[in-house]
C-alpha cells in the first residue's frame, strides 16, 4: 500500500499544502490505492519537507519526483499520448505554479496580516498555548526569510500579489473553455494546477489572489469539476 505522508489540513480542503494536495489529486486521478499518514512535523523527512510517499517501504520525497517514480513503477498512463509541445506546456505551467504562484500564496498566508490571522490557528492550533505562539512566530519568520531569498518577497506586498494574480490569469487564459488543461481528459498537469488554484479559491482568505481567481468563471468551474471528480466528499470553506 502506498502511504502518503502529508501535513494536517483544515477548512474542508484535501490539504492546505498545494504540493501535498497535488500528490493526492494525482493518486486519485491515477486510481492508485493509498493511505494518508498525517505528519505535523516534517523534520525527519528525507528533504525536511512534505509530502513524502512510501511505496514498498521506500521513501520518495518531493512531489515532482513522487509523480515520476509512481508513474514508472505502477504503469500509470495519465500522460500517455501527449505531444512534445503538450509536455513542454505542462512543464512550463508546473514551474509557474511551483516556483512562482506558490510564493505569492505563501505571502498571502504568512506575510499579509489578515491571512496570517486566519492561517496561524489552523497550522498551529494543536500546540499548547505558550509553545504555540513561539513555534508559530519562529515558523513565520523562517518562511518569510525563504520568501525573501526566493526574490519575490523583496517586492512590495501589492506587487507580490499582482504578480500572483497574473499567474492565475495566465492559467485561466490557457484553460479557456477546455474541461482540463490539455484537453478533454485530465493529466498530471491538472493535479498540479487544481491543487494550487484550489488553495487560492477554496480557502477563506480574501485578497487580490482570491479575487483574481474568483473573477475567472472558468477557474471556478474547473475547481468544481476537479473536486467532483477527485474529492466528491470535500466541502471547502
Amino acid at each position: 500500500m502506498i502511504k502518503l505522508h502529508q501535513y494536517p489540513s483544515g477548512w474542508g480542503m484535501p490539504n492546505l499544502s498545494p504540493f501535498c494536495m497535488k500528490v493526492e489529486t494525482w493518486l486519485r486521478l491515477a486510481g492508485l490505492p493509498y493511505e494518508v499518514v498525517v505528519t505535523p512535523a516534517p523534520f525527519k523527512a528525507p528533504l525536511g519537507k512534505l509530502p513524502v510517499v512510501t511505496d514498498g517501504g521506500r521513501p520518495i520525497p518531493d512531489s515532482h519526483t513522487i509523480l515520476e517514480e509512481l508513474a514508472r513503477s505502477h504503469g500509470v498512463k495519465l500522460d500517455d499520448g501527449l505531444a512534445p509541445a503538450q509536455r513542454a506546456t505542462a512543464l512550463a505551467f508546473t514551474r509557474l505554479c511551483s516556483e512562482h504562484l506558490y510564493w505569492a500564496i505563501v505571502y498571502a498566508r504568512w506575510g499579509d496580516a489578515g491571512g496570517w490571522a486566519k492561517i496561524q490557528p489552523v497550522f498551529f492550533g494543536f500546540l499548547p498555548g505558550p509553545v504555540r505562539w513561539l513555534v508559530a512566530a519562529l515558523a513565520r519568520r523562517g518562511t518569510l526569510k525563504q520568501l525573501h531569498g526566493h526574490g519575490l518577497g523583496r517586492h512590495p506586498p501589492e506587487e507580490i500579489l499582482r504578480r500572483g494574480a497574473l499567474d492565475l490569469e495566465a492559467i485561466s487564459d490557457f484553460l479557456g473553455g477546455k474541461p482540463f488543461m490539455l484537453g478533454d481528459r485530465p493529466t498530471s498537469l491538472d493535479a498540479t494546477v487544481y491543487a494550487f488554484v484550489a488553495n487560492v479559491l477554496d480557502v477563506p482568505i480574501d485578497g487580490p489572489l482570491k479575487r483574481a481567481a474568483a473573477g475567472r468563471a472558468n477557474l471556478v468551474e474547473y475547481c468544481r469539476r476537479m473536486r467532483a471528480r477527485c474529492f466528491p466528499d470535500a466541502k471547502p470553506a
